[in-house]
């Protein structure tokens, strides 16, 4: 996960690049998913701090570094002009490293405590709902049916009939979903009254298993 951030040219995280509604969609996925979540420090309550690739090496190797860092992005359209490139924070530089340091007194603020609260709350439910069922998920990868290019469907089986049931409508269209199946555990975003699902919604169901 770390390297989904730091290899980024500035560190911006998830949230400075997406809408708070995707955020919450795709994390209501893999926070409530058979596997176990990773998060990135300060996700939890949405970290402002970016992430930039920050060393201490010196010598030869700190140049190589600092050079080949900047090179890498020029194959990128937004980083051909040296200029841009130049822009690129140096990761020998302390600044740099400075940057990424949480501010510990984010989660106490209104904002951030409400993300706080949000993940409290789902990695609560997953407690309470998933990791139960984990040891009778055993290996089971989980059968998937794409719904478009951005939505899935995905169940796992658990014990004789039961099943773990993820749709996901990761896009900013609205799409046709399946109809809902066992009991509703959590969801997010807007499923309208003809069960189509709207952007970045989200359903988790649990069919009991019969015994």
């Amino acid at each position: 996960n770390h390297d989904q951030i730091g290899n980024r040219a500035f560190g911006e995280r998830l949230s400075a690049l997406a809408s708070p509604d995707a955020v919450r969609a795709v994390a209501a996925v893999y926070l409530l998913s058979p596997q176990i979540p990773m998060l990135f420090m300060g996700e939890e309550w949405d970290a402002s701090q970016p992430f930039p690739f920050f060393c201490d090496f010196q010598g030869d190797l700190a140049n190589a570094v600092r050079e080949g860092r900047r090179n890498e992005f020029a194959r990128f359209p937004a980083f051909r002009d040296p200029i841009m490139r130049s822009r690129i924070p140096d990761p020998l530089a302390e600044q740099t490293f400075l940057a990424a340091k949480l501010d510990w007194s984010d989660p106490h603020k209104p904002d951030h405590a409400a993300w706080l609260a949000w993940y409290r709350t789902t990695l609560a439910l997953r407690k309470a709902e998933i990791i139960p069922l984990i040891p009778r998920i055993g290996s089971n990868a989980g059968q998937s049916q794409a719904l478009g290019d951005h939505a899935v469907h995905v169940a796992w089986r658990h014990g004789d009939g039961g099943r773990l049931i993820l749709t996901a409508n990761l896009s900013a269209a609205t799409i046709a979903a399946p109809a809902s199946e066992g009991r509703a555990i959590r969801s997010e975003g807007t499923i309208h009254p003809d069960g189509s699902f709207g952007p970045w919604t989200v359903r988790w169901t649990i069919v009991e298993a019969r015994s």
